[in-house]
């Protein structure tokens, strides 16, 4: 069975469909998610208030705030309609992507607080990053499940973020166990950021994830641990993989504003290249 098939449906996922489409202009583009690595960890509730000002507010799994450190590799990116410009899309062969998030709510929508993000290059010339908070850097992902070993590496500004992970080769891959930390930090539709003080909100769908957990062991987090240096106080609790999805469809960025609002003002469609997990 080719797990990036899959059609399956969960009730979040189905909500998080018509929370897609009831934006005009939504969906914007399509792009493959592949091989996806998730690595969770606990830290200390006062450690995350400070980069979650109002509307948001900090999501917990029984008590206690996490975040994620996600590894993805997207490719094919496919414009949604005709546009002027979709001929950069062919440009776009495939863009790797390590992302620090943490979980949050807007009202009675649950997300993904992008905190920062490393991206791969996916041409070799300059490019903006459209206000969001990431960079650019090297990164070598090796998630050959089939294999029974995940390995990767970003490497920016002489340090490094790496890991290995062992996963039994044939694995089944299932939804997320009701009531997991995996179901808390996965089965998540929308990502939010913040560009200065200003609430930013993008939207995904594809079906519910399919995952499995796999044995993972971090080994150099000094790119984390510089870019956020309470990142030494965070407790590494576990990992789950997901071979992913075809045609992932992606939303503009918007200001949370304007989407709560259902405002038609003007929203940022090329940030689409580098949206969640």
């Amino acid at each position: 069975m080719n797990l990036l098939y899959e059609k399956v449906t969960s009730a979040e996922s189905e909500l998080a469909q018509k929370r897609l489409r009831s934006v005009r202009g939504d969906p914007f583009l399509f792009a493959d998610w592949e091989r996806v690595l998730f690595l969770h960890f606990a830290i200390a509730p006062e450690l995350l208030p400070p980069f979650i000002p109002p509307p948001l507010e900090l999501d917990l799994y029984e008590g206690q705030p996490y975040l994620s450190i996600v590894a993805v590799t997207m490719r094919r990116f496919q414009p949604a309609r005709p546009l002027p410009f979709a001929w950069a899309f062919g440009m776009m062969k495939c863009q790797k992507f390590l992302n620090v998030r943490t979980y949050v709510r807007h009202r009675d929508e649950p997300g993904a607080l992008f905190l920062w993000g490393w991206l791969s290059k996916p041409v070799p010339v300059a490019l903006p990053t459209f206000d969001l908070p990431c960079a650019f850097a090297s990164v070598d992902y090796e998630h050959t499940h089939e294999s029974g070993v995940l390995r990767g590496e970003v490497n920016a500004g002489g340090r490094q973020f790496s890991y290995r992970a062992t996963i039994n080769s044939q694995s089944t891959f299932e939804h997320c166990s009701p009531n997991s930390l995996a179901e808390f930090t996965m089965e998540r539709y929308s990502g939010f950021y913040y560009r200065g003080n200003r609430p930013r909100i993008f939207r995904a769908w594809h079906p519910a994830w399919l995952q499995t957990t796999v044995n993972a062991t971090i080994n150099e987090d000094r790119l984390l641990t510089a870019k956020f240096n309470w990142f030494k106080e965070a407790k590494f609790v576990g990992a789950n993989f997901a071979p992913g999805f075809k045609q992932v469809s992606l939303g503009r960025v918007h200001s949370l504003k304007n989407v709560v609002g259902q405002s038609r003002k003007r929203s940022h469609g090329a940030s689409a290249f580098y949206e969640m997990p």
